[in-house]
């Protein structure tokens, strides 16, 4: 059962669950906390550390959550199924068909903008793929010297994509995230901090 505990005005929702373990743990979920408690604890016991730690727990439960997107959106606007699949069947493979196919061609488009600011860093197109990733908008393969962009980023404004591209090719010259790699970006992208704060908001969904 989810029950609330309220302090200095402010409010959070709870649910306790007992279960053989040794120590007690608070999990966010969408809209309460799960405290996971030992059994021989009582109700009273557990109240007591919610109460310890409620200040951490009012703050993380203010923090801004994560976006998501809907499943139908092309370039931060959400469109209807119809207007997503334009014609084509509604299948899973043209869903991801299409999200593969609108980031290759914004990939093109950019390539101009693309090459002008690779040149800074005396930096060439390389060989660009789109793939559906789980867990992350993009990836460089060093040795191979070759970028993979996530088809995700079809869903968003088309910034967070150029952000990417520019984000992985500077993994060219530095493998890691170092100061020296984030002088990199700065000399590409000067509002790069922002643009990837933001995105960082976002879960990837298909």
């Amino acid at each position: 059962m989810i029950e609330q505990y309220t302090k200095n005005n402010q409010t959070i929702q709870y649910k306790i669950v007992f279960k053989t373990i040794k120590h007690v743990y608070f999990r966010k979920k969408d809209d309460y906390f799960l405290i996971s408690a030992n059994r021989r604890m009582n109700k009273k016991q557990v109240l007591s550390m919610l109460d310890s730690h409620f200040h951490k727990l009012v703050s993380f439960q203010t923090k801004k959550r994560r976006q998501t997107t809907e499943k139908f959106q092309l370039w931060g606007t959400k469109l209807s199924e119809d207007e997503f699949f334009d014609g084509l069947e509604n299948t899973q493979k043209n869903y991801e068909k299409i999200l593969i196919d609108k980031t290759v061609s914004q990939i093109k488009i950019f390539e101009s903008q693309l090459i002008n600011d690779l040149s800074k860093l005396n930096l060439t197109l390389k060989p660009t793929k789109v793939k559906l990733l789980k867990s992350k908008f993009g990836s460089c393969q060093i040795v191979r010297k070759e970028i993979t962009i996530n088809a995700f980023l079809a869903k968003l404004d088309p910034i967070y994509l150029y952000y990417v591209l520019l984000h992985e090719y500077c993994h060219l010259i530095e493998a890691n995230h170092s100061s020296a790699f984030y002088k990199l970006l700065d000399v590409l992208m000067e509002t790069h901090k922002v643009v990837q704060k933001d995105l960082r908001k976002y879960v990837i969904t298909f």
